[in-house]
């Protein structure tokens, strides 16, 4: 039975350039060496040390926040590109959207400018971007998540605690924009208490370098307009439009000053052995 006090962050390589991320369930409970394993496992690494997105190695779990990154050294020091400027602002963000729409290849074309051309459905996987808007550092986590009903159930763990929300849809069918709607109420019902300093959602049409395109620009529009969020028209095949995307929002981010969701300290855990 899991512990009631888990909760995900994302584990990645200790590499200058992280890009995939495994998510991984962890409890302050844990000794050190048991996240360490943990985390380790996940990545088909034997870790030696543990960094969270400062480059230090944590003395307490008990104040990570849901969603953030720790990275795991084979003995070496930190590693990771981001680690001059420890007052980088980091931000956790969802990509949401019917199967088939390309959420996939969106993130990976932002996060390692490639095309992933077949579709491999996704259940979920975290990406790490350390990008650089307006001259300064911001570090991107990007929950990539699967579009098939089956994995509806899992909505509600997928919005919680996110900054951030990419609507995706394809330009192609003409439905899979009908559906963002059941996420948008999602995420609305979750951040209500939030107003209007919950998290920035965008609307995001896809394949718009289809020659079967069968949704408008202004459809598309009209429907973002409605939920009061901006439109992007992006090509995850060329890469148009997605480095904007991404920019908007962290700028965005950025003038809010967000914080996903109240995150519940846990001081209580912080005397817990983490030899």
């Amino acid at each position: 039975m899991a512990d009631s006090a888990e909760f995900r962050i994302v584990a990645y390589k200790n590499t200058k350039n992280p890009s995939d991320g495994k998510p991984v369930l962890i409890s302050p409970l844990w000794p050190k060496q048991q996240i360490l394993k943990t985390c380790s496992d996940a990545l088909g690494i034997k870790g030696k040390k543990i960094f969270n997105e400062n480059g230090e190695e944590p003395k307490s779990f008990g104040d990570i926040p849901e969603g953030s990154a720790l990275y795991i050294s084979l003995g070496e020091n930190f590693e990771v590109k981001a680690s001059s400027n420890k007052q980088a602002k980091s931000f956790v963000l969802c990509m949401l959207g019917a199967a088939a729409v390309g959420k996939s290849a969106v993130t990976q074309r932002y996060v390692k400018n490639t095309f992933v051309r077949d579709y491999d459905p996704t259940i979920e996987d975290y990406y790490k971007k350390v990008a650089t808007v307006d001259g300064e550092i911001t570090s991107l986590s990007i929950l990539d998540t699967a579009g098939m009903e089956d994995y509806y159930p899992l909505i509600d763990d997928w919005i919680d605690k996110k900054d951030g929300f990419v609507l995706v849809f394809s330009v192609e069918w003409g439905d899979s924009l009908n559906r963002l709607q059941g996420f948008n109420e999602k995420i609305l019902h979750r951040y209500a208490q939030l107003g209007n300093k919950g998290p920035v959602v965008v609307v995001a049409g896809n394949k718009i370098d289809s020659l079967n395109r069968s949704v408008s620009y202004e459809t598309g529009k009209e429907f973002a307009d409605k939920i009061g969020a901006k439109y992007f028209e992006v090509s995850a095949a060329n890469g148009k439009g997605i480095d904007d995307m991404y920019s908007s929002i962290v700028k965005e981010l950025r003038a809010r000053k967000v914080v996903a969701a109240p995150v519940v300290k846990k001081h209580w855990y912080e005397k817990c052995s983490l030899l």
